[in-house]
């Protein structure tokens, strides 16, 4: 009888393990298809709705197609033009830096070498300036420095191998003789410090602001113009402030005369003073002008 029991038992567990086997292997073979067919009926509104976009030749989907093309084309050329706009300024940037570089080295019949100011104001002493080239480039001492055509800023105060430093006329201390055009007088300059120079004159006589101040020493040599006047009744003399044509901080190259500065000499100065004078008395224009007037006239009279 006890193993009758057992061996119905085994039979038992042997039919359990059967059908759960035949179970999952039912589960293993339905749930893809479940799967699959659930993934359809969910995923075909959005495939539908794609393929409608994509595909249809109605008004609603060809507009939204066209739209997002053209957002698509907008963006494409807004990037162009950007990339465009940025070829451009650099363009723009080195030909007018070409130009500069051209005006300065071209000037005038003087000869002079293009240095990169390395250091200035706040990095040196008040007023002066580091540039990159030194003696074996041909910088010597006391040569004239400019920027631009012939606007005059300083003299080279010390030179080495690779380097140099240039003092600039508004350096306090620094003095020198310069005719002041529209008053026509001479005066001294006076380096006063943080890119400004003044110029003083006795009481009487009349300054006026935008007076361009001339350094006879120096050819060609305009410093600047007169920018502000104190003018105070109880001095006996009055100053003309002069500051630099451009900012210290914005000064990245400068010129540098091959030849030092002659001494200035009385003489000299008159003789400049005389050619500043000479040509402020000429009128551009004015002689072809009078020659087109002259020659109307004739033709007229025949």
């Amino acid at each position: 009888m006890k193993v009758r029991s057992q061996r119905k038992s085994k039979r038992t567990t042997y039919l359990k393990t059967l059908i759960i086997t035949l179970v999952l292997l039912l589960i293993a073979l339905i749930t893809p298809v479940v799967v699959t067919t659930i993934s359809r009926v969910v995923l075909y509104p959005f495939y539908a709705t794609q393929t409608w976009f994509r595909e249809s030749t109605g008004s609603l989907p060809t507009l939204l197609r066209e739209k997002k093309e053209l957002l698509e084309e907008i963006e494409k050329l807004e990037s162009q033009l950007a990339l465009a706009a940025s070829t451009g300024l650099t363009q723009q940037r080195l030909y007018e830096e070409n130009l500069w570089l051209r005006e300065l080295l071209s000037a005038d019949t003087q000869e002079r070498i293009v240095a990169a100011v390395t250091a200035r104001p706040n990095q040196l002493p008040y007023d002066f300036l580091q540039i990159d080239q030194g003696s074996s480039a041909g910088i010597v001492t006391g040569a004239p420095v400019y920027v631009g055509v012939d606007t005059a800023i300083g003299v080279v105060a010390h030179v080495a191998e690779n380097f140099a430093f240039v003092e600039l006329f508004t350096t306090p201390g620094f003095e020198a003789t310069v005719f002041v055009g529209g008053t026509n007088i001479t005066a001294t300059l006076e380096g006063y410090g943080g890119g400004v120079a003044r110029v003083r004159v006795p009481q009487g006589i009349p300054l006026t602001v935008g007076s361009l101040v001339h350094v006879p020493s120096m050819q060609p040599g305009v410093f600047g113009r007169i920018a502000y006047i104190e003018n105070r009744p109880t001095q006996p003399e009055q100053y003309g402030y002069i500051t630099l044509s451009k900012p210290i901080a914005s000064i990245n190259y400068v010129a540098v005369g091959k030849q030092p500065l002659a001494p200035a000499t009385e003489t000299l100065v008159r003789d400049e003073i005389n050619s500043i004078l000479e040509q402020s008395l000429v009128v551009e224009g004015m002689q072809s002008q009078l020659a087109t007037t002259t020659a109307s006239t004739t033709e007229e009279e025949i």
